[in-house]
């Protein structure tokens, strides 16, 4: 366990100097190092690495990636702006110690600053891969019957509201994010056919009106966990007047069990929002119980997703 780093720092580096980027051609160490500027040896015993990962094997004197991994990097083509966000979160994780002493979030190197907004780019190219990965539960498990407006509170990079839109071709979508999170998001969808049914507001959610409304449904995905406690309990609220009667606000998150032990990976990411954030945290299941209550809401579900994700639906009566 204590050396998984190693294993992870192959991985991020073969995706940050494109050995899991297309054509996805068989590899010649001596042709993409020229190609990329680098000295043969290093990319030759990193390609050495990922056969013994199981990612690539040897055909010869060429390097090709394994089937199997073929056809996940093919499904997922924003895989690799995940693992590329991971590899800056490598730094993050790197502070941990300094963020279990200080018991908050160490003061950011002025390198880490000076990426921004190139690495905004990439989270939010990560956090479109993300959605990806959840919508196939969320349109199974949820009724989508007569749902033809959606709120998407903190949506940057539409990962949800593309993959909504293109399934409910009547479906309009409403995303509110940070004003440089929507300028980046407009650009990563602007050749998208399903871009004209999505409306791009730039907005902070917590202290700026939002958008009128009302909506059928309201979805906060991956965003509680970057705030306070009292800053979620008053966007519930403040969101809950933007839904029509009788329909749900979908929270999907991190959340934790009330002795705070499990979902395994809830509980790992709480450290990093420790790290990484001014005031992020994960919260209980119980804790958005509360805020469900005193929005005036009514909740529904609790629904298990992979990777230790839960998505709770609250009804507005």
């Amino acid at each position: 366990m204590a050396g998984g780093y190693a294993t992870s720092k192959v991985l991020t580096t073969a995706a940050r100097i494109g050995l899991l980027s297309p054509p996805y051609d068989p590899v010649s160490p001596e042709i993409f190092s020229d190609n990329k500027k680098l000295p043969v040896k290093g990319v030759f015993l990193l390609l050495n690495a990922l056969v013994a990962l199981g990612i690539y094997e040897k055909r010869g004197d060429l390097f090709a990636l394994r089937d199997e991994i073929l056809r996940i990097l093919e499904g997922f083509p924003g895989l690799i702006w995940d693992l590329i966000h991971q590899d800056h979160l490598y730094d993050v994780w790197g502070r941990l110690e300094m963020g279990i002493r200080a018991g908050k979030c160490p003061e950011l190197p002025e390198e880490e600053l000076k990426r921004y907004p190139a690495s905004l780019e990439t989270f939010l190219r990560a956090m479109h891969a993300h959605a990806s990965f959840h919508v196939p539960d969320i349109l199974t498990r949820l009724n989508w019957g007569g749902i033809g407006s959606i709120l998407d509170i903190g949506g940057g990079g539409a990962g949800f509201a593309l993959a909504l839109t293109r399934r409910f071709k009547d479906l309009k979508v409403t995303l509110v994010d940070l004003h440089d999170a929507i300028e980046i998001t407009r650009k990563m969808t602007f050749h998208e056919p399903e871009a004209p049914r999505i409306s791009f507001v730039a907005c902070n959610a917590f202290t700026d009106p939002l958008p009128d409304g009302p909506f059928d449904r309201i979805l906060i995905s991956h965003l509680l966990h970057i705030y306070t406690a009292q800053e979620n309990q008053t966007l519930i609220a403040k969101a809950a007047q933007c839904l029509k009667p009788n329909r749900d606000m979908l929270l999907l998150d991190y959340f934790l069990n009330d002795e705070q032990t499990a979902p395994k990976e809830a509980v790992i990411f709480r450290l990093l929002m420790m790290t990484g954030t001014p005031s992020g945290d994960c919260y209980t299941r119980s804790e958005v119980h509360t805020w469900i209550h005193q929005a005036n809401l009514v909740l529904k579900k609790e629904i298990p997703l992979s990777g230790g994700n839960t998505l709770i639906t609250a009804r507005k009566p």
